[in-house]
C-alpha cells in the first residue's frame, strides 16, 4: 500500500470519489494524518477512496484502522469497506455496514494471497440529513 498512514498530507495514491474526503492532522490513529470520508456537515451519498495494490510476496492480511462518527443509524448512515481480489475476480465485505456515535478506533484485517491484485475501497455514507452528519476516519492502511 502507498501512504496508507495518509502521512503524505494528502489522499496521494488513493482514488476518491463522493462528497467528501480530505486530510486531517488531528485524531489521527497514528502519525500526524488521517483520512477522513464525509464531513463534519451532512453530504449527500457516499464518499469513498479505493486503492489497487498487489499483495507483496510473504504477505498474508491487509489491515486498517477506522473510527466513525455516526449519530444516526445503520438505515441511513454507516462506514463500510470491501476488498476485491482482482485476480480471482472476487469481492469480500471486510467491514460490514457499520453506524455508532463514536466508535473510537477499532482495526480491521482481511486475508489476501501473495501475489494477487486487490481494490481496497473505503465508505462513509451520509443520507445529508442535517441534523446528523456523519464521517469516518482512516488510518494505518498496510498490507503485511
Amino acid at each position: 500500500m502507498v501512504n496508507g498512514g495518509f502521512e503524505t498530507g494528502d489522499l496521494s495514491s488513493w482514488t476518491t470519489s463522493g462528497a467528501g474526503s480530505s486530510i486531517v492532522s488531528s485524531g489521527a490513529h497514528s502519525g500526524a494524518y488521517a483520512a477522513r470520508l464525509g464531513g463534519t456537515t451532512p453530504t449527500n451519498g457516499d464518499s469513498s477512496a479505493a486503492q489497487s495494490f498487489t499483495a507483496p510476496s510473504g504477505s498474508s492480511k491487509v489491515s486498517f484502522w477506522y473510527n466513525v462518527t455516526c449519530p444516526d443509524t445503520v438505515t441511513y448512515d454507516w462506514a463500510t469497506a470491501t476488498l476485491r481480489d482482482n485476480t480471482a475476480g472476487t469481492t469480500t465485505t471486510v467491514l460490514a455496514k457499520t453506524c455508532v456515535s463514536s466508535s473510537g478506533w477499532k482495526q480491521v484485517t482481511a486475508s489476501i494471497t501473495a501475489g494477487h491484485s486487490y481494490t481496497l475501497t473505503l465508505t462513509s455514507h451520509d443520507d445529508n440529513y442535517a441534523g446528523d452528519p456523519t464521517y469516518t476516519l482512516f488510518d494505518d492502511v498496510a498490507a503485511s
